[in-house]
């Protein structure tokens, strides 16, 4: 398993210094601090976290602020000596809520959360291309959903979400569909429209500039008709 990666974001510093000696005790764990929200923001244009301590009265921008300013954040856990951000930090799925002055107990029942969640993303990413029941977990509302990709029918872009669609059921998930399509094996699925992504083996039917799949008319756009053609083609 990779290290975890936390950033605590705090205009305190000593604050940051409770935090950082609670991670400073487990093992694998990397740990950046940062006092402005400004710069945090800065940091996370360059790096990537795992998990980020968020306090919420902070100079600039609020905690909750900087949350919304974040796209697909990683693992949140608010610190805050305030009791009332709470219900508003939940709407926003924050994995915990940390209430100074916060003990280690308290401490690692937040952080055994974020461990579990890490541990789930780990194994959706080792999953085995060439394994015969590969699959990928979705966050679906608050949950992780664990789809096999050989029951993917096609992927359906919803601006900052997407639908995958199965034969059993639909999970709409809060991502792109570049990412999505990235993560799926080459051989098996095509780009056809900026909308829509497909499994290739589960196309029923090719007429003209659509393709039919489980009974549902799906568009082919021009910029990707030639490359689809080519591949059903055998080219």
């Amino acid at each position: 398993m990779k290290n975890l990666r936390c950033l605590v974001l705090d205009d305190e510093p000593l604050a940051i210094d409770v935090i950082e000696n609670y991670l400073q005790r487990l093992d694998n764990i990397d740990i950046r601090r940062c006092e402005n929200p400004v710069e945090a923001f800065k940091l996370l244009q360059k790096e990537k976290f795992d998990l980020i301590f968020l306090d919420i009265e902070m100079p600039f921008l609020t905690g909750i602020e900087f949350l919304k300013t974040i796209k697909n954040p990683p693992a949140i856990i608010i610190t805050t000596a305030y009791r009332e951000y709470a219900v508003e930090g939940f709407e926003l799925e924050v994995l915990d809520y940390l209430v100074k002055p916060i003990s280690f107990p308290r401490f690692m029942k937040a952080f055994e959360k974020a461990l579990k969640q890490h541990h789930v993303a780990d194994d959706a990413k080792e999953a085995s291309p060439q394994a015969e029941n590969e699959y990928l977990f979705l966050k679906v509302d608050r949950r992780f959903v664990k789809v096999l990709v050989n029951d993917i029918l096609y992927i359906e872009s919803l601006k900052d979400y997407i639908k995958v669609k199965t034969k059993a059921a639909s999970y709409v998930s809060y991502q792109t569909m570049n990412a999505i399509t990235e993560k799926l094996p080459a051989e098996k699925f095509i780009r056809i429209h900026r909308s829509f992504t497909i499994a290739i083996d589960k196309v029923n039917i090719i007429d003209g500039n659509f393709v039919e799949i489980d009974g549902k008319p799906i568009p082919i756009s021009r910029e990707h008709k030639q490359a689809f053609m080519q591949r059903m083609q055998g080219k």
